[in-house]
């Protein structure tokens, strides 16, 4: 990405974009209903114009969830799911210095999708369909096209960066960037 800047029309298509390279990069399965929802999240993410999530952990989420009715237990259970993913795949290197492991997020953000899945089953018909079901289901799967959106961020030409990157989160197209530089990168992360 050096000094190039990217142009989109919209931040969604540009996100859709980038979750296609990297579901195909990283072989991830995810149905064309999974990846529109990774792009969206993506894109509501990155807006600066909208309104702040309560700065509510995880645990603090899902009890209020808990005790709520069903379309505002929905919506915080989905703001549950959505935030344990959207940190456990973009910043996963900030957890892995955290108190919480990641592994937390992945639980709950994927016990949080199941909760909407069963919410919205009982409550609204099914109102969409069987991809809560699969973000719970799959969720390391999402974790990894996340983790693939944001090493298409990481600048190339910052060797330094682009290796730090690739120590905190062993991802495997940072590795595959790097050894197009020159660099030699154990086949597995768990070489180092």
């Amino acid at each position: 990405m050096s000094d190039a800047v990217v142009r989109s029309d919209d931040l969604f298509s540009y996100f859709h974009d980038r979750v296609a390279d990297a579901r195909a990069e990283r072989g991830a399965g995810l149905s064309d209903d999974a990846a529109l929802y990774l792009s969206q999240l993506l894109t509501e993410r990155a807006r600066t114009d909208r309104d702040a999530p309560a700065a509510h952990t995880l645990a603090e989420l899902h009890a209020r969830a808990a005790a709520a009715r069903p379309s505002e237990q929905a919506r915080t259970y989905r703001e549950l799911g959505d935030r344990a993913l959207y940190q456990v795949g973009y910043f996963k290197e900030r957890l892995d210095r955290g108190i919480v492991s990641p592994d937390y997020y992945v639980t709950m953000g994927a016990a949080a999708y199941e909760r909407v899945d069963d919410v919205l089953k009982r409550w609204f018909a099914d109102a969409f369909g069987p991809v809560f079901q699969e973000l719970s289901a799959r969720f390391r799967d999402c974790v990894a096209v996340l983790s693939g959106v944001r090493a298409h961020h990481v600048d190339d030409d910052d060797l330094e960066r682009l290796h730090a990157a690739w120590v905190a989160t062993g991802s495997p197209a940072l590795a595959d960037r790097l050894r197009a530089r020159g660099l030699v990168i154990p086949r597995s992360h768990d070489d180092t």
